[in-house]
């Protein structure tokens, strides 16, 4: 976790100095507003995740097994406190990268398939970026839509919490079948 913490506040201090050098400005938006957006955002995001994961067939096989192999014994053992944190901290570090900074030098498009590409850690993982890549690309659109970063901070940040507890569930589940079928 300490190491997860770190890069996401490398990537919010690259963001701000990045914007600083390159002349960027980082837009907020409108807290107060894009707050309730963010959030309102993330509850469909989710929904659509969830929707998608339960479909073993196509191109959603690679992320279910994605999910199933690396992402559910990857959350297996955080508290909701972790959890919670590193929701936070990917919502702030990830956005000021990706959104506040790449996304006004280099378009939507190639910030979400970087955010895309950051999220690929092996051939198991690919299908996952390409859904990270979408993601990237509502996030991006909240940006454009809200006028700054707060919305897509927010978003990220539940959508993050909802799809940890999912994980985490899953695993907890896993694992009490797993112990009921060796007590049997």
């Amino acid at each position: 976790m300490p190491v997860v913490l770190a890069t996401q506040a490398g990537l919010a201090v690259a963001a701000v100095l990045g914007a600083q050098v390159a002349g960027v400005r980082i837009a907020w938006g409108s807290p107060p507003r894009d707050v309730l957006v963010g959030g309102v955002v993330a509850g469909g995001l989710a929904a659509a995740n969830l929707g998608l994961l339960e479909r073993r067939a196509g191109m959603w096989g690679p992320m279910r097994a994605a999910v199933d192999e690396v992402l559910i014994p990857t959350f297996a053992g955080l508290s909701r406190w972790q959890i919670v944190a590193l929701s936070v901290a990917a919502g702030i570090g990830e956005e000021l990268f990706f959104r506040g900074f790449l996304q006004p030098l280099g378009g939507m498009v190639a910030a979400s398939l970087a955010f895309g590409a950051a999220h690929v850690a092996g051939a198991r993982m690919v299908a996952f970026g390409i859904w990270a890549a979408a993601m990237g690309l509502v996030l991006g659109a909240l940006v454009v839509a809200t006028g700054g970063i707060v919305a897509s901070m927010t978003a990220h940040a539940c959508y993050d919490v909802l799809a940890f507890n999912y994980l985490s569930a899953q695993a907890r589940r896993r694992s009490s079948a797993t112990e009921s079928a060796v007590g049997d």
